[in-house]
């Protein structure tokens, strides 16, 4: 499946918004009423439970191991090497120096951003970028390479994440580029934890927190169906007026039912790094209502 079956996530959607309706018809309002507030109760404690108990999970499995592949992939000079790479990919015949990246990057001034903007603009004799774009070119620089580091060691969304970090906060880099340009073996690991507590952690904790939101939602909404029928005695409407109503209710029900959905499809996406042949966002983006209730899940 392409792109061109966008419309499957709107079938799904309307399916699930008919069918929660039409048996919320048929259960009369009682029933529906406490099966819709139920659900909503249900979204919210498992948005409560998934969103404050994920960094906590997180720190207790995953970050240990995530430290670990993170240095195995950080070797001597291998930021000064890769940031040599990304100033030769750039459309400004740039011949880096690896000595004055070397002497920069071992300076005792750590304004690094003020350093790599002069090299950059005088490196041909000539100057190549006004001011603002000469800056956004040294930070592209390292969520560039800080994204290929990562890369190598994680999945593709975890350095997507990590790049975007940098993008947002590169001023960051500043506390970085001391302990990763080390000169000695052995020394990978006080980096490793910074990369991985600053730039990786964010999609990790998302992932944590959007499987705990399928599962505790699962949970919640089994034990609210049971509930539903435990305390109300089926009993179908007998006027039209009281169809609507008891309808109705199923509304709210087929909202959560379908940001849950969402929530399922966003895990998939970021499991396979949005790189998927149907669950990636450039199928979603096109779709007409699932859209919106996938842009939210995308918040959390």
């Amino acid at each position: 499946m392409g792109s061109q079956f966008w419309w499957f996530y709107d079938i799904v959607a309307a399916a699930v918004f008919l069918v929660c309706i039409f048996l919320a018809g048929k259960k009369g309002v009682l029933r529906g009423a406490i099966a819709a507030v139920g659900c909503v109760i249900a979204l919210a404690l498992a948005l409560g439970i998934s969103t404050g108990a994920a960094d906590g999970v997180y720190q207790n499995t995953m970050r240990s191991s995530n430290i670990k592949k993170v240095a195995k992939v950080i070797r001597q000079d291998v930021f000064l090497y890769k940031y040599a790479a990304y100033l030769e990919s750039l459309d400004a015949n740039i011949d880096p120096s690896y000595d004055r990246l070397d002497a920069i990057f071992s300076s005792e001034n750590k304004n690094y951003d003020e350093q790599l903007s002069k090299y950059i603009n005088n490196i041909n004799g000539r100057r190549l970028y006004d001011d603002e774009e000469t800056l956004r070119v040294v930070h592209e620089g390292y969520a560039v390479v800080i994204g290929e580091l990562v890369s190598q060691s994680m999945n593709k969304y975890a350095a997507e994440v990590a790049m975007k970090e940098i993008r947002k906060n590169p001023e960051t880099m500043q506390e970085l580029i001391p302990m990763i340009h080390f000169r000695e073996e052995g020394e990978s690991v006080p980096p490793a934890k910074f990369i991985t507590d600053n730039y990786t952690a964010p999609a990790y904790v998302t992932i944590y927190k959007l499987a705990g939101l399928l599962i505790v939602f699962i949970l919640a909404f089994v034990f609210t169906l049971y509930m539903s029928y435990s305390i109300a005695s089926k009993q179908e409407p007998s006027r039209p007026v009281e169809y609507i109503i008891s309808g109705s209710t199923g509304i709210f029900t087929g909202a959560a039912i379908v940001f849950i959905i969402a929530a399922a499809v966003r895990l998939w996406a970021v499991l396979g790094s949005n790189e998927m042949l149907f669950f990636n966002n450039e199928v979603i983006d096109r779709s007409l209502i699932f859209k919106y209730f996938y842009n939210l899940v995308s918040k959390l």
